[in-house]
């Protein structure tokens, strides 16, 4: 399903520190974002995001999510998150976001999806094409540098593999989807696009 990643620019300023392993701050940053949050992963792709932040400042950095990938066809496969550099306009980092109850499992597919990107990456160059629902364009040459691949999972996945993981276990994970659910459908949180 096709994730929709607009982050309103207040968001984008929130360090993670002022909402580290705080819901009702985490809800305060995604509130107004208009992301679909009805896709399991929507919401710790959000988190990834807004913690990326802290690294890479809005002044010198995009951030996007749900960048999708095909080669001509339907799509392949959906990077999670991907941080371009503003001025040499070069991927610098994608995460591959996994919340899954099982670690091993999301860490598994996680590699799958990795492999799969590189692969199509390498071998249709010139074919692979990039859709993303932000202003954001990418083609093949923005991923044309050497950049880490990593992968994100929700609380404890580090001791299972994980090369980061984010501040809330899944159980806080799906309180807070739920909370940004109600609010889209019955509060002033705005609807997705």
């Amino acid at each position: 399903m096709i994730l929709r990643f607009t982050l309103i620019l207040s968001l984008v300023f929130v360090s993670a520190s002022s909402f580290a392993g705080d819901l009702q701050a985490a809800f305060a940053a995604l509130q107004n974002s208009k992301v679909n949050y009805e896709p399991d992963g929507a919401v710790c792709e959000q988190l990834a995001i807004l913690k990326a932040r802290v690294t890479y400042p809005e002044s010198a950095y995009d951030i996007t999510g749900g960048i999708e990938y095909d080669i001509g066809g339907e799509t392949l496969g959906e990077l999670d998150l991907v941080i371009l550099e503003k001025q040499t306009r070069k991927v610098v980092l994608v995460e591959e976001v996994k919340c899954w109850k099982n670690y091993g499992s999301g860490l598994d597919k996680a590699k799958v999806q990795r492999d799969r990107f590189m692969w199509n990456l390498t071998k249709f160059t010139s074919k692979i094409r990039f859709t993303s629902y932000t202003d954001e364009q990418f083609t093949a040459e923005n991923f044309q540098n050497a950049f880490p691949f990593i992968f994100v999972s929700h609380a404890g996945g580090v001791k299972h593999g994980f090369d980061q993981e984010l501040d809330f276990n899944m159980s806080e994970v799906r309180e807070l989807r739920t909370q940004l659910l109600k609010c889209q459908a019955f509060g002033p949180c705005p609807k997705p696009e």
